[in-house]
């Protein structure tokens, strides 16, 4: 995450700041809108959110709408233990990075896209 709220893949390495592998780390908790799906929330308690198909940081207002924005459900990624994030609230589109930034686009039925918008989850920087 950078400085204004937006979600980024940036590269993260055991040389890197404290402060950048806090904001690279997120606790995974039961889907706001769904336990069946996830959510996932930093380390000052804001949660991964879509906002028009941009993905951020935000703190939950405690509003249905944002507990959708803020779920996410697995589905198998396309390598081995991975996953693909689908929208609660919008079937068909998926957590995915284009040029390091997190957004929420539709289905591609292609390599690059699916590389994208395939996710394995590490243990978290201590």
């Amino acid at each position: 995450m950078r400085s204004d709220g937006r979600g980024y893949l940036d590269p993260v390495t055991s040389s890197s700041a404290t402060a950048v592998k806090q904001s690279a780390t997120f606790t995974i908790v039961p889907g706001l809108a769904d336990s069946k799906c996830y959510s996932f929330r930093d380390s000052s308690g804001r949660y991964l959110r879509h906002f028009d198909y941009r993905v951020r940081f935000d703190a939950s207002n405690g509003t249905t709408l944002f507990n959708k924005d803020a779920t996410y459900c697995a589905r198998p990624g396309s390598a081995a233990g991975s996953v693909s994030l689908e929208s609660y609230n919008y079937p068909g589109r998926y957590l995915r990075h284009y040029f390091y930034e997190l957004r929420l686009d539709a289905y591609q039925d292609n390599a690059t896209f699916r590389a994208d918008s395939s996710f394995t989850a590490v243990s978290p920087w201590s």
